[in-house]
C-alpha cells in the first residue's frame, strides 16, 4: 500500500513565447500554494545504448475549485513545483461527484550516460 499525504504545492501558469533566435522559452509564474493529497509515488527508469532516462510519477488529489477545474480544462497551460522540482501534469481527471481532482504529473530527470 502506498503512503498518502498532504504536501504543499505551487501550481504555476506556463506561457509560452519564441525568441528572435528561434528558441522556445517558457514562463512561469505562481498562480496559488495548495495542499493535495500526494500518492502513488513511482520512479522509473529506461536504459537506451547511450543513455539511462530517469522518471519520476506522481498522484495528486485535489479538492475541486474553479481554479483547479481550469487545470484540468487547460492542463498543458500548468506546472506544479513540488519538493522544489517542477512536475508538469500528464493526465486529469474530475471525481464523478465534483468534490476532488486528481492529477497525474511526470518529472523527467536528465539523462545520464551508461
Amino acid at each position: 500500500m502506498a503512503i498518502t499525504k498532504f504536501e504543499t504545492v505551487e501550481v504555476n501558469d506556463l506561457s509560452f513565447a519564441t525568441s528572435s533566435y528561434g528558441e522556445t522559452q517558457t514562463t512561469k509564474t505562481l498562480k496559488f500554494t495548495s495542499r493535495p493529497l500526494i500518492s502513488e509515488v513511482r520512479a522509473s527508469v529506461s536504459t537506451s545504448e547511450k543513455f539511462r532516462i530517469y522518471s519520476d510519477l506522481v498522484q495528486m488529489k485535489f479538492n475541486y475549485t474553479p481554479n483547479t477545474r481550469d487545470i484540468v480544462d487547460n492542463d498543458n497551460l500548468y506546472s506544479i513545483t513540488y519538493q522544489n522540482v517542477d512536475w508538469r501534469i500528464a493526465d486529469s481527471s474530475i471525481s464523478n461527484d465534483r468534490m476532488s481532482i486528481t492529477l497525474i504529473c511526470y518529472f523527467n530527470k536528465p539523462s545520464v550516460d551508461v
